[in-house]
């Protein structure tokens, strides 16, 4: 009877072990979801301002004198990476019609979301690139 409870105990153990194991890594994945979804190019834009604020000691007088830098140097970098966008959509579409042929057609489906998925990312940052530009003042 004592090695049943001693099994008993340990089955007892390894699944409570599994249940939490669970639930911990359920939570880590929607705390990274939530995470990603604070990625856009307004966050990021927050991230570098606070990152140089705090590393280099910023004073509130210099954080107003280099918001705007950084702000123009953004919106170059976006205006850039968007003046290349039809080369870089049609690599991609090339791409996938590829990757298409070696996919199940559920496999297809999912593609075309994950797809669609960065299309809206890439929409949420032209929105804020002529947002932003509208919004500058000439240095």
């Amino acid at each position: 009877m004592s090695r049943f409870k001693l099994w008993a105990g340990l089955i007892i153990l390894f699944g409570a072990g599994v249940l939490t194991g669970t639930v911990v890594a359920s939570l880590y994945a929607d705390s990274e979801r939530a995470h990603r979804g604070a990625r856009g190019p307004a966050a990021q834009h927050e991230r570098i301002m606070k990152r140089l604020t705090q590393e280099l000691s910023l004073t509130a007088q210099q954080q107003a004198e280099v918001e705007p830098i950084v702000t123009r140097t953004h919106v170059a970098i976006l205006s850039l990476r968007f003046s290349h966008q039809p080369e870089v959509e049609q690599i991609l579409t090339r791409g996938m019609a590829e990757l298409k042929e070696k996919l199940s057609s559920a496999q297809q489906s999912e593609l075309e979301r994950m797809y669609a998925d960065l299309q809206q990312r890439w929409q949420v940052s032209r929105d804020y690139l002529e947002t932003t530009k509208r919004g500058m003042t000439p240095p």
